[in-house]
């Protein structure tokens, strides 16, 4: 065989060579090539919607790559493993909503001939009843695609589920503290961990620059003469500084600068090491000091010291709401989505007073592993105050 008639078959054969290999890779990916979809759910498969005292609704639509050449049926269904997935996935807690809050406008919709889409899902949430607004739970529907049939065609993994959240509007109470009024617990036994999360929202009528040490929370041992180094979470208004003390360290800032008259939910979060703080469910700074890593106690809990004369620097009146002691770490995505409700269920709440009583000088505490709050005042005024708040007028 001469020089030329090598060359010919050793160039026809790479030819045959990668026309398999071309063939054996459409055959191969040839789902992808042309699937069907969720739109949206490769960027972001969660859509959230507040619920309110109206039905809410939103549109998915189901799609495909290229233009289908023949009917496509796509069954849809509601799922609850792929919501547990979701959550897995992305560090949330959603539960599946109680079948008769939403309505899908379909379980079956056809992608016609030479379209790339099928008529738009339309989702409908209804509105909570009072059992489900007080659950503190967090609720979504999973929009899931089940089956394709009519076609060479599958669903995306990755696209296939959309997760319909729902957000809803918090109507409830929160107390009105007087600049002589406070509250206060002591814990029967004490809470030993250097790992924990506090909550709380807040809000003060008066903030200034020449306020000092306008403290509105002190978490402490119960330890007679133990000091700030055997349990201490401590924090106060100092000026316009929205500031914390823990376990003896001199005082860390939150970069937020808070203003007068405004409601902020504030986390702050120990990692044996390490404190994050959360204002509104963003981060607002990190610290590390081996004080933080003390495994302390925590007995002793009381918010909104009054003014007295022992301790004159109270000067306005706070508003409160959903305060709330951990022995874990919560994460910035679990801050961010339970600012205004937590199941009480939830492991690791270890106190959580609402503050949604509406009366009374004794204050629910909702896990029953800790005491109500009390009320108490440096003049005798033990009348409670309360103010109407929504979640969505903050």
């Amino acid at each position: 065989m001469n020089k030329m008639n090598k060359t010919i078959l050793s160039v026809c054969g790479l030819a045959l060579a990668l026309a398999a290999f071309s063939s054996c890779s459409n055959a191969d990916y040839k789902p992808l090539d042309n699937s069907v979809y969720i739109h949206g759910a490769a960027a972001d498969p969660l859509r959230t919607l507040t619920i309110g005292d109206n039905e809410v609704s939103t549109e998915l639509l189901i799609r495909t790559a290229a233009p289908v050449a023949q009917p496509v049926k796509v069954q849809l269904s509601v799922d609850k493993a792929a919501l547990e997935a979701y959550n897995k996935r992305y560090d949330a807690s959603y539960e599946l909503l109680p079948a008769e809050f939403y309505t899908l406008s379909a379980t079956e919709l056809t992608i016609e001939p030479g379209r790339v889409s099928a008529p738009a899902l339309t989702v409908k949430i209804k509105p909570f009843s009072a059992e489900l607004q007080k659950s503190g739970k967090k609720y979504a529907v999973p929009v899931y695609i089940s089956s394709v049939t009519g076609a060479d065609l599958a669903p995306q993994a990755a696209e296939r589920t959309f997760v319909v959240a729902c957000d809803q509007v918090i109507k409830t109470k929160a107390i009105k503290l007087e600049p002589t009024q406070g509250m206060r617990v002591m814990r029967p036994e004490g809470i030993q961990t250097n790992t924990w999360t506090v909550e709380m929202r807040i809000k003060s009528d008066d903030i200034r620059q020449r306020y000092n040490n306008q403290s509105f929370m002190g978490f402490g041992s119960g330890i007679p003469g133990g000091g700030e180094g055997s349990g201490f979470i401590f924090g106060r208004w100092e000026g316009e500084a929205l500031q914390f003390k823990i376990n003896g360290h001199d005082g860390i800032n939150a970069t937020v600068k808070p203003e007068s008259n405004k409601w902020y939910h504030v986390a702050i979060v120990c990692d044996a090491g390490t404190v994050r703080l959360y204002v509104n469910g963003q981060p607002s700074g990190e610290f590390q000091n081996a004080k933080f890593a003390i495994k302390a106690q925590y007995k002793e809990f009381a918010l909104a010291y009054p003014r007295s004369a022992t301790h004159p620097y109270r000067r306005s009146s706070y508003y409160m709401s959903e305060v709330r002691f951990w022995n874990v770490v919560r994460t910035a995505s679990q801050i961010r989505q339970n600012r205004y409700a937590v199941d009480p269920k939830t492991p690791g709440l270890m106190a959580y007073w609402k503050l949604d009583d509406g009366a009374g000088t004794s204050f629910k505490e909702y896990t029953g592993k800790t005491p109500a709050l009390e009320l108490y005042s440096s003049n005798q005024n033990l009348t409670s105050h309360w103010v109407d708040i929504r979640s969505d007028q903050d």
